[in-house]
């Protein structure tokens, strides 16, 4: 992938070379292999290039036949396939996928969404209405941000190439909605007040002399059908996974796999392996006895591949500043200093890696939406009214017995399922009651006063309610919800940064649109069957496997790691100065460490987080 960037003055000022230089600067980690600039009157870009397909530099951007002009950032996996169509009336002087969208874009325009297939952010800038269009892939696997002002609409691939130009205010928004969520949502905020997230799915086109718009959705996920019976469509997905897998891993450079043993990565191994055996892959150890490395070396006896096993070690919490300003977004769980390690090591090696990240979204995976689902199913049964009454009265470790929880159960995670429970008649704030981090009533408390300016903090769950009110079904509202606004976000953003942090690119196969509208477009019982992730799980052959909780950060070693990184991070001085939380609700925070629960943990963790996300972005805050 690279980095994109651009500029487009509303009031008719010419675009400096200099702001586009200083732009692209900010993302020479993206694009270390070539970079460049295009201006025309009001109107620039800029673009850093990572080298994958067609390592000439007939394919360095911006991209241009002497009258429109693209910038381009991703990859375009069904680009032979168009350009066969594409060739009868278009010549080619590369084999790059840049010049195939380029030609698409040209004769089909905003069409062309529809017809390719891939991961991407792009600007097309088309002479003759003097317009640009801006598009997103469907699910948001590369980043898009936007700055718009009256005067002036700024674009770029990764936040700090914005800040180079604007200094913005800590987003008030952004932060509450941050601490609710460990994340922030696909409301399109985030922490840095006016920069926001471009939707995924969706085209802007700007017609720069007139100072008009227009845009649009171009891809939802699929309805609901009968697509046929259960031992029918395993066939189907098998091709469906070989055929995104066999797409995904064209490149002109090395390509690794990141192998962490579980379901995901494990059908992907099955597809890699099916026609080739000479692929790398690249594994993260948390213990001696670690589980997924005892499975990577029962895979090693299956398959041959070259293995690569690396152990996370203390120094890898030590790079948390440098973690947090790689993501320039904060996510509020620790283990995003595993993925930075691996990203490192897998960039020593290979130049793209393809990712099982996105399964459990797809295939609806995660342990929490399974539990709701009982709990639900259990509160329309006769037992429901009893349940209801009696479940306060339960001890927590009982009910940890019930859940598949990574981690010490206590009161707070108790609490946390008796609210959802008791809130099932509106299943929207149910799940909002089983996903928050902090509800409101906590973040009066956190928050400093003078922060909040005497508001209440009221997180965005418009978004979230909006999709259960648009579904018949509860279900299908979860599975939305996780997709297109909670983990999925997060995840991507996370993917995106730290790899491209190391000039390396990410691929995820299992959030390929042709796998997407499969899964989507399932039953409730076929999506949610009893083998959890099951058409991945038959697609590898490797049996049932046993989807373990995971909290790295639940063992006492870590726990006391956390408490050191609270003290030091947590100051008096740097809390107040900050002026986000208030001192007497986070003074307390490293004692607590070691007796609270996995939910206090991660919570703590997010408000560690947040205070390296302000320090180390301080000096670009107004």
């Amino acid at each position: 992938m690279c980095g994109i960037s651009g500029i487009i003055y509303k009031d008719g000022r010419p675009v400096e070379a200099s702001a586009l230089r200083l732009m692209a600067s900010r993302m020479a980690h993206r694009g270390p292999d070539a970079e460049g600039l295009w201006q025309r009157g009001n109107v620039g870009f800029s673009h850093t290039r990572l080298k994958i397909i067609d390592l000439s530099d007939a394919a360095n951007q911006p991209f241009t036949d002497g009258e429109d002009v693209l910038v381009f950032n991703g990859e375009i996996f069904n680009f032979q396939s168009l350009r066969a169509e594409l060739a009868p009336s278009r010549p080619f002087h590369t084999s790059s996928d840049t010049e195939v969208l380029f030609q698409a874009l040209k004769i089909w325009d905003v069409n062309a969404l529809s017809r390719v297939s891939g991961q991407f952010a792009f600007a097309f800038y088309r002479a003759r209405d003097n317009s640009v269009l801006l598009a997103r892939d469907h699910v948001g696997i590369c980043p898009l941000y936007c700055l718009e002002t009256d005067t002036e609409l700024l674009f770029a691939s990764e936040i700090s190439p914005l800040l180079a130009l604007r200094k913005c205010p800590v987003s008030r928004q952004g932060v509450v909605d941050y601490l609710t969520y460990r994340y922030n949502i696909q409301n399109g905020n985030t922490l840095f007040e006016g920069i926001r997230r471009f939707q995924p799915a969706s085209w802007q086109k700007y017609f720069c002399g007139a100072g008009t718009r227009s845009g649009g959705r171009y891809w939802s996920l699929g309805i609901p059908q009968a697509l046929g019976a259960d031992q029918d469509l395993q066939p189907v997905f098998d091709e469906l996974l070989s055929r995104e897998v066999q797409e995904q891993r064209v490149a002109d450079v090395p390509v690794g796999l990141y192998l962490s043993g579980g379901i995901d990565s494990g059908a992907l191994l099955a597809a890699f392996a099916s026609s080739d055996t000479t692929f790398k892959t690249y594994t993260l150890a948390f213990s001696d006895t670690d589980a997924d490395v005892q499975q990577v070396k029962l895979l090693r006896q299956k398959y041959s591949f070259e293995s690569s096993v690396f152990d996370f070690t203390q120094h890898s919490l030590d790079q948390l500043e440098d973690v947090v300003g790689a993501l320039e977004e904060p996510f509020g769980d620790l283990i995003i200093c595993a993925n930075y390690q691996l990203a490192s090591q897998a960039a020593r090696e290979v130049k793209v890696v393809l990712s099982g990240e996105g399964g459990d979204e797809t295939f609806m995976g995660y342990d929490h939406q399974r539990a709701f689902f009982k709990m639900l199913a259990l509160s329309r049964t006769g037992a429901g009214s009893m349940a209801r009454c009696l479940l306060p009265l339960v001890p927590p470790r009982v009910l940890a017995y019930f859940n598949n929880y990574p981690g010490f159960f206590g009161a707070d995670e108790k609490t946390r399922v008796v609210n959802t429970y008791r809130s099932l008649t509106d299943p929207a704030e149910a799940y909002l009651n089983l996903v928050r981090l902090f509800d409101p009533a906590q973040l009066s408390t956190l928050l400093a006063p003078d922060f909040l300016n005497g508001n209440h903090p009221e997180p965005d769950t418009a978004p979230i309610r909006r999709i259960f009110e648009e579904e018949d079904s509860v279900w299908r509202a979860v599975y939305r919800t996780e997709i297109e606004q909670l983990n999925l976000i997060c995840n991507l953003i996370k993917h995106d940064r730290l790899t491209m942090h190391f000039s390396l690119e990410g691929r995820v196969p299992l959030l390929g649109r042709s796998i997407l509208s499969f899964a989507s477009s399932l039953s409730e019982r076929q999506l949610l069957s009893k083998i959890n992730k099951e058409y991945l799980v038959r697609y590898s052959g490797a049996g049932r496997i046993r989807k373990a909780p995971f909290s790295l950060f639940s063992s006492p070693v870590y726990r006391k790691l956390i408490a050191n990184m609270l003290d030091r991070y947590l100051t008096r001085e740097s809390v107040e100065e900050s002026g986000i939380f208030a001192w007497n609700a986070v003074s307390g925070l490293s004692k607590g460490m070691e007796s609270c629960g996995i939910l206090g943990a991660k919570r703590a963790m997010a408000i560690l987080v947040l205070m390296v996300w302000w320090k180390r972005f301080r000096q670009a805050l107004a």
